[in-house]
């Protein structure tokens, strides 16, 4: 049920979650909570914003229409990018119950055994492919689609059919699946026959969060809280803004959760803690609230003016985030029938007929979304693969040798080394029927194609910090984008890949010839650099900012997500993935908060 503060205040749950209505938060919340004997109280920041009108918006065709409106996103933004020109970059995340899964693109898959497996190789003994397979599928409920076409592989060993998450195939395709297929097809990239198995090495449709039977976003807030938000040992509070974890030291510096400090409506509440405290904040919040408790860097904390309760420097560091940008060209207006195509949405009277048609039929835009996709190696796209790998593994082994990183780092840059060298994807590649944002405007009436390239293994490391003692005032978020220059060679490649993409038949011959971004006056490398430096945009995926490292490599928390040196704290989103992932994160949410519940009930990775 959902509380008011004034109801919970000065009461003692077994297990709090910290702004804890997110997409791994509500399904550690839904799994603790089976169990009628434990309390669970899930507070949360953001507006509850299940019976919002706007919440319509959830069906297909309508991602990124929260994005700036204070109900449902944050609006974060980065402080000034010292290689993006001084570019501030928004930072939209989810506000609210469900958190970004209620606002993002809609994506779910599975990223490649190696990134999995990556893990364990650093230090977090247990995490593996074999064990996130299980919790993959435990939270998911695919459903087959009724008509299979030719663009869709998929093989139901692989897949889970019995948990709470709704996943499917667009209830309808844009038509350019197959000629986006072919066209990778004529540059060598292959159909991947089940992505879902560890292997994404080539091209395939996603399944998207849709659930085809009611026509809606499929999220945590829907799946797994509303399910069971009538049981008597879950309470969640909305519109409540956690200040601070109060702890008690013990002698040996460790600290215990004892209660959780939070403002509601100007006034401030406290719950006291039975058993354990959650963090599921997501990646620039979780960190930011461990720093206004007083663990974290001290320096960082002293500048802040709060009180080192627990010194552990990894907290906001190893920052790793995925990027995109994109060409466009425009569709030829004579075959622009055949397509289903976001831009026709721009015409207020096709925008309602649309979205009729979507709710009487289940067919027209409002039923497909951007879902073709490819991951590839680098080697797979650019002949300037091999010289770009020789030149990163002289700059990374030159800083080992000099001691410029730290051992930690050096055992992620390491790894991310040999995955090069085993070609393992780290190139991603997003057809979408549409325009997408950037530089140049849209003509009016004209209906386009994009296709983007986004980074997934970044070198470059940032950071989220607190900017203030003040919770409400936003932490300090810089990725340090193009700090580490490979990453900005690599993207390089990956734009003129987009373009011979374009440039391949079938896709060709349905576009006018005219490219809108970058533009024909955008063609050599450092054009190419300066445009993506202008143009390119988060992908939403921020991870490593309570990474799961050892103590000694600048861990946040361990292999059972408690943080270091605590007794009762956890961190559960994915702020504790240490090194990033080839693939969207929500499908890894949904799985971490899986695990997380199980190691709390003490079936899965026991110390």
């Amino acid at each position: 049920m959902i509380a008011l503060a004034s109801q919970v205040s000065t009461k003692t749950f077994d297990y709090i979650l910290i702004h804890g209505a997110q997409t791994s938060g509500l399904t550690v919340a839904a799994r603790l909570s089976e169990d009628p004997s434990v309390s669970v109280l899930v507070i949360e920041a953001g507006p509850a914003n299940l019976d919002d009108p706007d919440l319509r918006k959830l069906t297909p065709a309508a991602f990124g229409t929260h994005f700036g409106k204070p109900q449902y996103d944050w609006a974060f933004q980065t402080i000034p990018q010292e290689f993006c020109k001084g570019r501030t970059v928004p930072f939209n995340r989810g506000k609210g119950l469900g958190g970004s899964s209620a606002i993002n693109f809609f994506q779910y898959h599975r990223p490649a055994k190696s990134d999995i497996d990556s893990f364990g190789e650093l230090g977090n003994d247990g995490w593996n492919w074999d064990l996130l397979e299980q919790y993959y599928s435990k939270s998911e409920r695919f459903i087959q689609p009724l008509e299979k076409t030719d663009t869709m592989s998929y093989d139901l060993a692989h897949h889970g059919t019995k948990g709470p998450l709704a996943v499917a195939y667009p209830s309808a395709e844009s038509n350019f699946e197959a000629p986006f297929q072919q066209a990778l097809k004529n540059v060598g990239i292959n159909l991947v026959k089940e992505p879902f198995s560890g292997d994404t090495n080539g091209t395939w449709v996603t399944p998207v969060t849709i659930d085809p039977e009611h026509r809606v976003r499929s999220y945590s807030a829907n799946k797994y809280y509303q399910p069971n938000a009538s049981r008597e040992n879950l309470t969640v509070v909305v519109s409540a803004h956690v200040t601070k974890i109060g702890t008690e030291l013990d002698p040996n510096g460790s600290a215990t959760a004892v209660e959780v400090v939070f403002k509601s409506e100007d006034a401030l509440y406290t719950v006291k803690v039975g058993k354990e405290v959650i963090l599921s904040a997501g990646a620039i919040m979780s960190p930011q609230i461990l720093e206004l408790s007083g663990i974290g860097d001290k320096p960082v904390l002293e500048a802040a003016g709060i009180e080192t309760r627990v010194h552990l420097p990894g907290v906001g560091n190893n920052v790793q985030e995925h990027i995109f940008a994109n060409v466009t060209c425009e569709l030829l207006p004579e075959v622009a029938s055949n397509f289903l195509n976001f831009d026709v949405l721009g015409d207020p009277r096709e925008y309602l007929r649309q979205q009729e048609l979507y709710k009487t039929s289940g067919k027209g835009v409002f039923a497909t979304c951007p879902a073709s996709i490819a991951f590839v190696p680098l080697a797979s796209i650019s002949p300037a693969s091999e010289a770009l790998q020789k030149s990163v593994f002289e700059s990374i082994n030159a800083a080992v040798s000099s001691q410029q990183i730290s051992p930690g780092l050096r055992k992620q840059y390491l790894l991310q080394l040999e995955h090069l060298k085993e070609k393992q994807p780290s190139c991603e590649f997003i057809l979408s029927p549409r325009y997408m944002p950037g530089p140049k405007p849209p003509l009016p009436g004209q209906q386009y194609v994009t296709v983007s390239g986004l980074i997934n293994h970044p070198f470059s490391r940032g950071s989220i910090h607190i900017a203030s003692s003040d919770p409400l005032v936003p932490p300090s978020i810089d990725p340090k984008y193009f700090e580490h220059s490979y990453d900005l060679l690599q993207f390089v490649e990956q734009i003129k890949f987009c373009r011979k993409v374009l440039e391949q038949e079938p896709l060709r011959k349905f576009l006018t010839g005219t490219e809108l971004l970058p533009g024909p006056e955008v063609q050599t490398d450092e054009q190419i650099a300066d445009y993506i430096r202008d143009a390119f945009s988060t992908t939403w995926h921020t991870v490593g900012s309570c990474s799961m490292l050892p103590l000694a490599d600048g861990g946040v928390v361990d292999k059972t997500l408690k943080v270091h040196k605590t007794t009762n704290i956890r961190v559960v989103d994915i702020s504790v993935v240490p090194l990033h992932i080839g693939a969207h994160m929500q499908a890894t949410a949904y799985a971490i908060g899986e695990i997380a519940a199980d190691i709390i009930k003490g079936k899965v990775l026991k110390v």
